[in-house]
């Protein structure tokens, strides 16, 4: 296609190799391991041996194990987001409101209790549609009401307080954690990645798709050794805004967490591979969503792998139960 042979092309540049070598090795990439041309360029293939790229999570090994450890018909417990509230209640812990069941005067008693509020749609991705309302600033709550169902933001969420220490390392937007959790043969949750996504911008999003840093934590500890990466390729060993290190930083009540997704990865079997986004509070993580078909683009990137070994030995070892 013309976007590969670009790619190629793109690839063929930085690596300062032919570009019929690239392209060829590409195609042979695209065949042995699954990995798509866009794969080939975010995980630099074309530096990796063959153990190397064998480890990669390629985005064909990826929707193979969504398809075989994830039933479709329970998909929308997680793609609908008052669905997933309500079967991970005890989880997500926050007052919400769905709009489609709702009147104007309920939005108006919601929002004058909380006194600010977040609207998004249903069944949104990549933060998109996400923005904060004060009730102190509406002055007609009827015009509200048809102007956010007009647009599908019909989702009102209670504002979460983060944890003290990950406000102070980005305090313009909820910094979550991804968490990938497996059902294994065994029916035990086992994780096999857990990242940070920090905001870093005027939007009160952390996601990666949207000005965002991400930055993998050593899941035996809650810590992080590397530093953070932006959709740029640009490196933060501290944050850019608050000058707060990245690099060292460790995560308030990690056992908590791991204890959280494990028991949350239990809920629902018929999906066996999720990806978790954890809020830390002060009084304790809680769930922001599942994502039963976890993207594979922010694991294993060129910066965050050890020996340039990728995630794909991890995955194995969950399923099997070991």
């Amino acid at each position: 296609t013309k976007r590969m042979r670009q790619t190629a092309h793109e690839v063929a540049k930085e690596a300062r190799r032919p570009y019929p070598l690239i392209f060829c090795d590409m195609v042979w990439c695209g065949f042995k391991y699954q990995a798509g041309y866009l794969d080939y360029s975010l995980f630099h293939f074309w530096d990796l041996n063959a153990a190397q790229r064998a480890s990669v999570l390629t985005r064909g090994k990826n929707n193979a194990y969504v398809r075989a450890l994830n039933d479709k018909a329970h998909w929308d417990d997680f793609d609908v987001k008052p669905t997933f509230l309500r079967l991970f209640a005890p989880y997500a812990d926050r007052k919400w409101l769905d709009l489609t069941e709702a009147t104007a005067q309920d939005l108006q008693n919601f929002g004058e209790e909380l006194g600010s509020f977040l609207v998004k749609p249903r069944d949104g991705t990549h933060g998109d549609g996400v923005e904060i309302v004060k009730a102190a600033e509406v002055s007609d709550w009827s015009a509200l009401y048809d102007s956010l169902t007009e647009k599908g933001q019909t989702l009102c969420e209670e504002v979460i307080v983060q944890h003290p220490e990950m406000s102070r390392l980005w305090p313009g937007s909820v910094n979550t954690i991804r968490l990938v959790t497996i059902l294994g043969e065994d029916n035990t949750v086992h994780t096999v990645a857990a990242y940070l996504r920090v905001g870093n911008g005027p939007r009160p999003v952390d996601n990666f798709n949207s000005g965002g840093m991400v930055v993998p934590i050593e899941e035996d500890r809650g810590e992080i050794i590397y530093p953070a990466l932006d959709k740029s390729g640009n490196l933060y060993e501290k944050h850019p805004m608050t000058g707060v290190s990245i690099k060292g930083f460790k995560i308030p009540l990690w056992d908590e967490v791991i204890k959280l997704v494990c028991e949350a990865g239990q809920v629902v079997p018929q999906v066996g591979l999720v990806g978790w986004d954890v809020c830390v509070t002060e009084k304790g993580p809680l769930l922001i969503e599942g994502n039963e078909f976890p993207g594979h683009d922010i694991y294993q990137l060129p910066p965050h792998r050890t020996n340039g070994i990728g995630v794909l030995p991890k995955f194995k070892r969950a399923i099997d139960g070991e």
